[in-house]
């Protein structure tokens, strides 16, 4: 299992978006250089990020993209599953392996799997877009030096 590039994305854009003013509209490419990402996934993410109902976007002259609900509490788990999908980190731990798995009851790995899954979504869990803003800032502020 890995976390693919677009759900990183989708978090760096929902953390420049809380790093900002809240009546601010960013535009898709003013996030994509700010953070550094591709500018042509930009604009796929932002429309899944407002199917999801944190986002809006105005076009026009002014317009862009701002949170409609406060994003600092939203969980870097869910911002992932609502990109990638569920995070499995592997298939022995899918509803379709509980019940097809030839050495369902017999093997330890599943246990070991199990546990390791548990731990990994505490911490994407516990993990917030406002947390890792903040963290962002005092990092840029220590490379500046203010």
């Amino acid at each position: 299992m890995a976390i693919t590039k677009k759900a990183e994305y989708a978090i760096l854009i929902l953390m420049d978006l809380v790093m900002q003013p809240e009546d601010r509209y960013s535009t898709a490419q003013e996030i994509a250089e700010r953070q550094r990402i591709p500018q042509t996934f930009t604009p796929q993410i932002i429309s899944t990020l407002a199917r999801a109902g944190w986002i809006e976007g105005v076009r026009g002259p002014g317009g862009g993209v701002r949170p409609i609900v406060d994003l600092s509490d939203l969980s870097v788990l869910d911002v992932i599953e609502t990109v990638d999908g569920p995070v499995i980190i592997t298939r022995c731990l899918t509803e379709e392996a509980q019940t097809t798995c030839e050495n369902r009851g017999e093997c330890p790995l599943c246990k070991l799997w199990a546990e390791a899954q548990e731990a990994m979504l505490k911490v994407l869990e516990d993990a917030t877009i406002g947390q890792l803003a903040k963290a962002k800032q005092q990092l840029m502020m220590a490379k500046t030096g203010s």
